[in-house]
């Protein structure tokens, strides 16, 4: 089963030996666990073991995310299912230990009315009950209406050396100046570039961001520049007013394996578009939830995202990054160059996306709703991991209970 999940993942993944032993090894170790544990908890079949398995599924899927944290959430077995995100709405409130919960006992639940006849009708009914509260909780959170809207845009590339970027000669104005104009004549408010997408030394002495600061003033527009400083070395972002100023600075806080820059303290930054807030987060922060989470604990409309990804994980990060836009209910701005770029909707809907590794270099320019709300999620963040320990716990103390009191043969046969 380990090797059976993991081994193809490796190898589509192209990752390094050293870190390919390392996921094998962990994720077969885990999975080993996760079934002993299982076979404890479920030995009593019942409905209350259906509900212990699903909570062991939601604390071993966030133990994967979080004891060795390579790519956060990206991690988790639930990443594909953002595909659905009418399905998985109620996550604003559980996040997705939530989700595999549900899929955990819905599972046990079908096995145990199909292998135990006396215990059918029950399953059956607790099957439906599971599956009417998830219903209910989507539909309320769906029920929301948006407070306003705002037409954004991003600009995103996939090319190799021969084909030139955004450093040659005619480069910055085919690759971003052009789009950019393109992007206000159609209305953008907010323009977002990749991570690390330019080079700027961020000093103020020197006048960093003149072509930039230029544009923004020409155009009356928001820009968002994904750049390395180097200064300091640090992976940052820029928001750039439609005066020139440069209206705040967020540096990327989660690193990759692969990374050796300097890190930032994850604080948010806030921008107002509009009378929309805007915050920010760069490439691999979206893979975990504690800067996101600050962004929903403030109610913020927009995150932009700068990423710059590769061939072979493109679709899982894009897959992932769409949870964060349902779990705390803000609209996320993904400029890629190296893989999707993506505006999403603070319903995890995808509203435009371009895959540049297929398609090249693209704009995308469209309206999102603007939301003003704090999800359960966002300001509690991980409570239903703890109140599934507490049922994983208590059903094993009450499975050793139900061992010990166990009629035992006076004589053993030979």
């Amino acid at each position: 089963m380990g090797l059976g999940f993991v081994a193809p993942q490796i190898l589509w993944l192209h990752l390094p030996p050293e870190i390919s032993l390392i996921l094998v090894t962990y994720f077969i170790v885990s999975l080993m666990v996760l079934v002993t544990v299982s076979w404890l908890l479920v030995r009593p079949t019942g409905i209350m073991g259906c509900f212990a398995f699903g909570a062991l599924v939601a604390v071993f899927d966030w133990v994967v995310m979080t004891a060795m944290p390579m790519w956060g959430t990206a991690q988790s077995f639930a990443r594909c299912w953002s595909w659905y995100p009418r399905m998985i709405a109620f996550t604003c409130t559980t996040g997705m230990p939530g989700l595999m919960f549900v899929l955990g006992v819905t599972q046990a639940l079908v096995v145990n009315a199909f292998l135990s006849r006396g215990r059918r009708l029950v399953s059956i009914l607790a099957l439906a009950g599971v599956l009417g509260i998830v219903a209910v909780v989507d539909v309320t959170a769906l029920s929301y209406k948006p407070v306003g809207h705002l037409k954004v845009a991003t600009i995103g590339w996939a090319l190799s050396q021969e084909e030139g970027g955004i450093g040659t000669s005619g480069g910055f104005d085919r690759l971003y100046a052009e789009p950019v104009a393109e992007a206000v004549r159609q209305g953008a408010r907010l323009i977002v570039s990749p991570e690390t997408a330019f080079a700027e030394y961020d000093d103020p002495n020197r006048i960093p961001f003149s072509k930039f600061v230029k544009l923004s003033r020409l155009y009356r527009v928001y820009l968002a520049v994904g750049y390395l400083d180097t200064k300091s070395q640090e992976n940052r972002m820029a928001f750039i007013g439609p005066s020139g100023d440069i209206l705040g600075r967020y540096t990327k806080t989660h690193l990759t394996p692969f990374e050796n820059n300097p890190t930032g303290s994850g604080r948010p930054i806030f921008i107002t578009i509009d009378s929309v807030s805007t915050g920010a987060m760069i490439c691999h922060d979206d893979n975990y939830t504690d800067i996101s989470r600050r962004y929903g604990a403030k109610s913020t409309g927009i995150v932009v995202v700068p990423t710059n990804d590769w061939i072979y994980v493109r679709k899982a990060h894009f897959q992932n990054s769409i949870h964060r836009a349902i779990e705390s209910r803000f609209a996320i701005v993904r400029a890629t160059s190296n893989g999707i770029s993506a505006i999403i909707s603070p319903t995890g809907k995808r509203l435009a996306v371009s895959d540049h590794v297929k398609e090249g270099p693209a704009l995308l320019v469209t309206d999102v709703p603007v939301f003003n709300m704090r999800t359960i999620f966002s300001r509690f963040g991980y409570w239903f991991i703890v109140a599934s320990g507490l049922l994983v716990v208590v059903c094993l103390i009450l499975e050793r209970s139900y061992f010990l009191r166990r009629p035992r043969p006076l004589f053993m046969s030979t």
